[in-house]
């Protein structure tokens, strides 16, 4: 039975509404593209607000699709495009749009291509709103392969990546994943006849060799999409280049797509072709986390350590996806929540430190200089290494304390990785407020303004409030 009120449908085509009305801002010289971003972010925000709306209507559990839309778009083939939520896919999207919110605020004083900018960015949140609400195989395909398009723009337009090789690269690395998701499918519906559920296709009866040709193909589309060696350097040698905060927000939640995708198909019993693939992907997650996290604290760039801390925490989710329990991908979901706040906002303020506003600043040992920025940067990198300030804290000890029944050495070597990052975030904390910095007096006010600190401190408040309670936001 459909819905009274379509919630997903209205989260997936709001952003669509939104470009229409960037499209047609007007903006000149004199505004500096803020009519265009004015929008976009009256558009975040009416989605959030559907977003929140939408956690009223559902109970509160993990793998219970519930507000199932159907709109049928072919009869010969039979293929409709299927929504549904739970509170998982709820909780991703609402972390999405509050970190792209978070990515608008650091991108409100560029002004050259703002409208591209916000055109693409609403498009991305358009067609990753689809694929978290897709609950069928065809619709699950159309967005996963289909926000790779704004991606590419985001990132060519605006990512500053000066190779265009590399950038083509690493299109064409993540289109040859979505292809083998597309054979997949199309093997499941030539067995079917018909497109099916995704918590449905571990029931279905396949041969041997199509079970093979299925489950290995969905295995290396997900896996494609995670920085994991040897794929990892595809996706590092562009996300730790990008140095506008928006753009890298926006491709370092890629990523998350190949752990939501491991974690919607996986099955509760696995077939016995992905056991032998499984302990590769173990064995290989855990040297990729502690050598990237080696490599962070040898690192002296502050974008690559950022980079770094989310590669180690996706890989780390994505160990805490193969666990058998719901309890815990749930547990993966309110920790994923603050994650995404977290990396978003500090991104955001590196942007402060650089080469944007004030080019005479280093970013070594600005933060004495900045008060304001300083004390909120240090607590979102106290967060961020797992300190209790939110909800990252408790949901990862209870996703390691998994790990360590499962498999202890996997565990020991994951804690160990995220020791090494969070060491990494911190000696670079101490670095920059130790560095004695000689500045002329007019550069003496290079802190962020009272407006920012109190956005930035809003966020703060959100990540405490996830701490105390990770659906605080929910009645009841």
């Amino acid at each position: 039975m459909q819905p009274v009120i379509p919630y997903l449908l209205f989260i997936v085509l709001l952003p669509l509404f939104g470009i229409l009305f960037v499209a047609a801002a007007k903006d000149n010289e004199k505004t500096g593209g803020r009519n265009a971003l004015k929008v976009a972010v009256l558009a975040v925000i009416a989605n959030l607000l559907l977003i929140v709306r939408a956690f009223t209507q559902i109970s509160l559990e993990y793998g219970k699709i519930q507000l199932v839309e159907k709109y049928q778009w072919l009869d010969s083939p039979e293929i409709s495009l299927v929504f549904g939520v739970d509170c998982f896919s709820l909780l991703l999207m609402l972390g999405i749009h509050l970190a792209v919110l978070i990515g608008l605020w650091g991108v409100k004083d560029e002004a050259q291509g703002q409208k591209s900018r916000m055109i693409f960015t609403l498009l991305f949140l358009c067609l990753i709103s689809g694929f978290l609400t897709a609950v069928d195989i065809f619709s699950f395909f159309i967005f996963f392969e289909a926000m790779l398009l704004p991606l590419y723009m985001l990132v060519g337009m605006f990512g500053e990546v000066r190779r265009q090789g590399t950038l083509f690269r690493f299109t064409l690395y993540n289109l040859l994943g979505s292809m083998l998701l597309f054979a997949a499918i199309v093997v499941i519906y030539n067995h079917q006849g018909r497109s099916i559920y995704l918590n449905a296709i571990s029931r279905v009866e396949l041969g041997q060799l199509s079970e093979v040709l299925v489950w290995s193909s969905i295995f290396a589309a997900f896996v494609s999409r995670i920085p994991i060696w040897p794929f990892h350097y595809w996706i590092s040698s562009v996300s730790a280049r990008i140095r506008n905060p928006l753009v890298f927000i926006i491709a370092n939640i890629i990523p998350l797509t190949g752990v939501y995708g491991f974690m919607r198909f996986w099955p509760k019993t696995m077939p016995d072709v992905m056991v032998f693939l499984v302990v590769v992907l173990e064995v290989v997650s855990v040297l990729t986390m502690l050598f990237i996290a080696l490599i962070a604290i040898i690192n002296k760039d502050i974008q690559y350590k950022i980079f770094s801390f989310m590669t180690v925490y996706y890989i780390f989710y994505l160990l805490g996806a193969f666990l058998p329990t719901d309890q815990i991908l749930l547990n993966v979901g309110f920790a994923i929540f603050a994650f995404l706040l977290i990396f978003a906002a500090l991104e955001v303020m590196l942007s402060y430190m650089g080469s944007g506003r004030h080019p005479e600043i280093s970013a070594e040992g600005c933060l004495q200089l900045m008060p304001r920025l300083s004390a909120v940067f240090t607590f979102m990198v106290l967060a961020g290494i797992g300190m209790p300030l939110s909800s990252m804290f408790v949901n990862n000890f209870v996703i390691m304390s998994g790990l360590l029944n499962y498999n202890p050495v996997t565990a020991f070597v994951a804690l160990g990785a995220l020791v090494l990052v969070s060491a990494a975030l911190l000696s670079d904390l101490y670095q920059r407020k130790k560095e004695d910095v000689m500045l002329r007096e007019e550069d003496q006010i290079a802190d962020i303004s009272a407006g920012e600190a109190v956005f930035m401190w809003g966020v703060a408040v959100v990540l405490v409030l996830s701490f105390v309670n990770p659906l605080w936001f929910v009645k009841g």
